[in-house]
């Protein structure tokens, strides 16, 4: 049961960043792949504030927030100035760099050793109340995010993941499109830093390494790219297969090279399977 309670927990806590990179990446076909960048700056500036400075929380969430945002334009602006591949690089590098940066400035982010004692709300000391409260503030996301994608900035999006001469031919605003679907996807990633810390109490650098990336990505695209309702079936299944590694009469130092492995053949598979989702060819008017 509780084995349950934590693999639930837990993929609802992943699903607001994955569901809001996969209106970006997904539904968008932006290569963007700095999500866990986006992820860190809404988390650490948050809880460093909280932890080692005894600000106020709604003011480490407000720092969050303001650098999360900063990031998330900052990336956009990029995605309509580079093609896709040089934003592919940058976004790599925006996320490599703030993962440097909390590594090596120690004084602070306290390197490799994480944050501990991150203190969850008062109303959420036991694990099935956190569960709870996940579950409601997700869902809520979710259903936000759904109401977006179904509605005509959802349609703008898509339009210009086919052709962006003629969609913006046609009045449709790239900078305008493109900034808002990359603040959501910030929204998700400080949603995601805002409770993951809170549930392992601990804030630790290895939950934001490349391959967090590498699994966000793989859920978007073993989901089908712009499917919510796939990238949400395909974090729960692959976070079943995650999690039950653990339970493998197999030792740590053989647990996660065998997942490296799995989840890299499963996502060379996905990608070639949902290839010309992911590549697909330009309308011709």
């Amino acid at each position: 049961m509780s084995f349950l309670l934590h693999l639930i927990t837990v993929t609802c806590i992943l699903l607001p960043t994955i569901v809001g990179y996969n209106l970006v990446f997904g539904k968008g076909k932006i290569f963007h792949f700095g999500q866990i960048g986006l992820q860190i700056l809404a988390a650490y500036p948050l809880w460093i504030s909280i932890v080692l400075f005894d600000q106020y929380p709604i003011m480490g969430l407000l720092l969050g927030l303001i650098s999360a945002f900063v990031a998330a334009w900052l990336l956009a602006w990029l995605s309509f100035r580079l093609d896709p591949d040089g934003l592919g690089v940058m976004s790599i590098a925006v996320h490599l760099s703030a993962l440097n940066v909390v590594l090596n400035w120690q004084s602070v982010t306290r390197g490799a050793l994480g944050v501990p004692g991150i203190p969850r709300w008062s109303f959420l000391a036991d694990n099935v109340s956190f569960a709870i409260f996940v579950i409601v503030a997700v869902s809520v996301w979710c259903v936000f995010v759904w109401l977006l994608d179904r509605s005509a900035f959802g349609r703008k999006l898509q339009a210009l993941s086919e052709h962006d001469w003629y969609a913006e031919a046609l009045g449709i605003s790239r900078k305008n499109v493109h900034i808002v679907a990359f603040l959501v996807a910030a929204g998700g990633a400080l949603l995601t830093g805002v409770l993951l810390p809170q549930y392992l109490y601990l804030l630790s650098p290895t939950d934001f390494a490349f391959p967090a990336m590498i699994f966000v990505v793989m859920c978007v695209v073993a989901g089908k790219p712009g499917s919510m309702g796939g990238a949400i079936l395909a974090t729960a299944l692959l976070m079943m297969l995650k999690e039950g590694l653990r339970l493998l009469p197999l030792s740590p130092g053989v647990v996660g090279p065998v997942r490296l492995l799995l989840f890299g053949l499963i996502l060379l598979g996905a990608v070639w399977y949902r290839r010309d989702a992911l590549f697909p060819p330009q309308r011709e008017i």
